[in-house]
């Protein structure tokens, strides 16, 4: 797949992200952690592609060792919180001048070495932010993803002798134990490849990137995680808003049998209806707010490919249907109220009548 004759520097980025919290009040973590930076975009030509709303916060964790392919390596190690819920744990490789078949082997076996590595980082984190996570998340659900991340190539080597020798589409295709993918797989995943410049190279797929940036800026991979982050996000409210579906049309089903003297049920479960909808409303519009990219066409067409690669706008459609299914739930269940308490007023009504001709009878007697 190689050439021994080609030589990279750059690093490999590790990324797992954690819905740990509904919310991560991001003052609270900036008191608690001393070593932070707030995120922005590096270039200064990019200086107004994006605005943020409330950007994440970037903590600097400790470096360590780590023993890979029978060689040590350092790592580097970050995190960011975001204020909807999400903590992300960077582990970056730095690689200096090695030979593009030994980058490829050490790309393949990045993953399973770390496992332990990500749980410990993630449990000291959660213990230290404390009372900056708000309605801690015990399930902490995780998406993961990689970044080839490629500053220099040999001195007069440019993108297109990398291309020619190293398979990109078996890189980041790769997966232990399943078969090369077909050469129609390759030329698919490349369909997902942008370049600003002859210098540069960004390559998508599912769970992995190529990036080649000649400059060092980390705008790429930010924005990458970004998405993935609103990815993980729109998977928990996606599986949040089932639950409390199934909870209110079990209790709709086995609980609130059509009677006027049930109305406080009703009004229980019309109130967890709406409170579904308010709530998965208010999230989704955070996350879609939380990055806009406003001039920059190049970094524009990454962002919405890797959105549409990671299929984040169907997560949303499915969410807005189900926040439709708890709304007509809520309508359903407050026209079943307005009726059962017209019925009660009608049978009190009634019942008043009847105790006024019982009296008019007992006096007239």
């Amino acid at each position: 797949m190689g050439d021994a004759g080609l030589k990279i520097s750059g690093g490999i980025l590790i990324y797992r992200l954690y819905d740990v919290a509904w919310d991560i009040n991001l003052i609270k973590v900036e008191e608690r952690v001393k070593e932070y930076r707030r995120q922005s975009i590096d270039r200064k030509r990019f200086s107004k592609a994006f605005e943020f709303a409330n950007p994440p916060l970037s903590l600097k964790l400790k470096t360590f060792e780590k023993d890979l392919n029978e060689k040590q390596y350092t790592v580097n190690a970050y995190a960011k919180a975001y204020d909807y819920g999400v903590l992300s744990i960077i582990f970056e490789i730095p690689v200096r001048e090695i030979e593009i078949t030994d980058f490829e082997a050490l790309a393949k076996n990045v993953d399973e070495p770390f496992k332990e590595d990500f749980r410990k980082e993630l449990d000291r984190l959660v213990y230290d932010l404390g009372d900056a996570l708000h309605q801690v998340n015990q399930q902490r659900i995780e998406e993961d993803y990689t970044v080839y991340y490629l500053r220099q190539l040999e001195s007069e080597k440019t993108v297109r002798d990398l291309l020619g020798i190293c398979d990109i589409g078996s890189l980041l295709l790769y997966e232990e134990g399943e078969s090369p993918p077909s050469k129609a797989t390759k030329e698919e995943l490349l369909s997902f490849s942008f370049s600003y410049s002859d210098n540069d190279l960004v390559v998508l797929s599912w769970d992995k990137a190529l990036v080649i940036e000649p400059s060092g800026s980390m705008d790429i991979p930010d924005l990458l995680e970004f998405a993935n982050a609103q990815l993980l996000e729109l998977r928990v409210y996606d599986d949040m808003v089932d639950r409390e579906l199934d909870i209110i049309n079990e209790r709709i089903i086995t609980q609130v049998s059509p009677s006027i003297w049930k109305i406080k049920r009703y009004e229980e479960l019309a109130a967890r209806a709406l409170r579904t909808v308010t709530d998965l409303t208010d999230i989704t519009e955070k996350i879609d707010n939380s990055l806009k990219v406003t001039e920059d066409v190049y970094y524009a067409r990454v962002y919405a490919s890797a959105l549409s690669l990671f299929k984040v706008r169907e997560w949303e459609t499915s969410i807005e249907r189900k926040i439709n299914i708890a709304s007509r739930v809520y309508d359903m269940l407050y026209r079943e109220i307005s009726n059962r308490r017209t019925e009660l007023l009608e049978f009190i009504i009634v019942i008043l009548i009847a105790i006024e001709i019982v009296l008019f009878l007992m006096v007239k007697l």
